[in-house]
């Protein structure tokens, strides 16, 4: 993991193509979107946290917001950091055995059928 800091993001402020990379987690939405959903942390130099407090209080994004932040970053040429989650959607409909070991004290996203963002590409949230 590259620790969310701006003296990382500061070299790449003069490069032509600034980064927008993927510094943790998954760098887009896969699989089922019926059984996991994905949210984001974008590190920029705009966020007013680095380190450990970025990674505590910058919010998650649904993916259509991740889409609208990183494509407004890109177009302004801001160099950043996407930090993905991906977690397991509370729904009965899902192969997942909720009484095994693996899953006690886990955190759940909301059903795909209960979950209010809007629909993205391969029908993720």
């Amino acid at each position: 993991m590259i620790i969310p800091r701006y003296e990382t993001l500061i070299g790449q402020l003069f490069d032509e193509s600034p980064l927008i990379g993927c510094a943790l987690g998954p760098s887009s939405p896969c699989g089922n979107p019926r059984r996991y959903k994905f949210y984001w942390r974008i590190f920029s130099l705009e966020p007013r946290y680095e380190g450990n407090a970025f990674m505590r209080r910058a919010p998650r994004l649904c993916s259509s917001r991740y889409y609208e932040e990183s494509t407004r970053l890109k177009s302004a040429h801001v160099p950043a950091l996407v930090y993905g989650l991906k977690l397991p959607r509370r729904d009965l409909a899902n192969p997942f055995d909720l009484k095994h070991p693996k899953w006690q004290g886990a955190r759940f996203a909301p059903a795909w059928n209960l979950d209010n963002d809007p629909i993205v590409a391969g029908g993720h949230r």
